[in-house]
């Protein structure tokens, strides 16, 4: 039985055939059952032990044990990485290694730290339109003449209509942004993407409008929002209060208000990755984005496979290296030119 059967049973992902065929390996030996028990005992590891391990050498000790599987030393502008699952890996050593990655995976220590004053933050002129543009491994956090708050994910666009916050306040995002919303009496606050039209009086949402996708996703902090089709033909809206979000396809009525854990979508705030389920495409999206990196999969039959993880302040080696021996998986990673968010 491999690792990643065990870690997705566990963290529920497992399909009923998958449960079926780890149910029956249960049942061939006692061996194998001290093998599930021993997982089965750092996924329910007590919530208030979790700040009681030491995760800087357990992630040291996890390195050791993937020696076999050490990326090449960065020592080019241009560069590939391989991350490839282990053949052989002792089970009382992976454990020890690994579980403060696994009890960080389970347990939310997402806390938003709400955008505020910074000495560097850019006041936006927005007498005439402007556009303000991010590349991959950038954040942007800006004010606009609203006092409303606006922070720009990596490769993401946006565009402040002309004298904005005069009679209307409305702006268009390609990308993923963060907005703290300033109240003005009878003003909407309008941001508009390929799919989605957005409209509050003030409140804090996150949207994501990834390039090349035809779909969108409001996520609600605090307050709530209208959510609509950006086709005048389709005049369905969906309210989201805090704490919902909700998926608009393009040229569909939005979907309903989910309740839901909206951390994996604004995790990216406070650099966290946050995945609940999330397919592994989207995934490697995000760390591509932060990064600024080219991620491959071997086997693309699991491009669609959910993942379940969360990292505040791992680096893309030691999430890949993780993500690798969990759902069995082989990457190459090319690294296009030197970065601090990889290091």
């Amino acid at each position: 039985m491999e690792i990643k059967h065990i870690h997705r049973y566990l963290a529920g992902e497992a399909s009923p055939d998958e449960r079926k065929v780890l149910e029956r390996w249960l049942e061939e030996s006692e061996e194998n059952k001290k093998t599930f028990e021993a997982f089965r005992e750092i996924y329910e590891v007590a919530i208030g032990y979790r700040f009681s391990y030491d995760k800087k050498a357990a992630l040291e000790k996890f390195r050791e044990v993937m020696n076999d599987t050490k990326p090449e030393k960065r020592n080019t502008p241009l560069r590939r990485i391989e991350y490839r699952k282990p053949s052989r890996l002792r089970l009382s050593t992976w454990i020890k290694a690994a579980a403060v990655l696994i009890i960080a995976a389970g347990i939310s220590i997402y806390m938003f730290t709400a955008l505020g004053e910074s000495e560097d933050m850019r006041v936006v002129d927005t007498e005439t339109g402007t556009t303000i543009e991010t590349e991959a491994g950038e954040q942007k956090l800006f004010r606009l003449s609203d006092g409303s708050h606006v922070k720009l994910n990596a490769s993401s666009r946006i565009y402040i209509s002309n004298g904005f916050g005069e009679q209307s306040r409305e702006v268009n995002l390609q990308g993923e942004a963060f907005f703290k919303v300033a109240e003005m009496d009878g003003n909407e606050f309008i941001v508009e993407t390929s799919s989605a039209r957005i409209q509050v009086l003030g409140t804090s949402f996150a949207v994501r409008a990834w390039e090349g996708r035809s779909e969108s996703v409001v996520a609600v902090q605090s307050g709530s929002v209208s959510v609509g089709s950006t086709n005048p033909e389709i005049n369905e809206n969906t309210i989201l209060n805090a704490g919902e979000y909700s998926l608009i396809s393009k040229n569909e009525a939005p979907g309903p208000a989910i309740q839901s854990n909206i951390d994996q979508y604004l995790g990216w705030t406070n650099q966290m990755f946050v995945f609940e389920e999330t397919p592994l495409e989207d995934v490697i999206r995000q760390l591509e984005l932060h990064f600024n990196v080219i991620i491959s999969v071997q086997d693309s039959s699991t491009i669609t496979d959910p993942v379940t993880a969360r990292y505040r302040s791992e680096s893309l080696d030691e999430i890949l290296r993780f993500t690798s021996i969990t759902h069995g998986v082989d990457f190459t990673v090319e690294v296009l030119h030197n970065n601090n968010n990889n290091n």
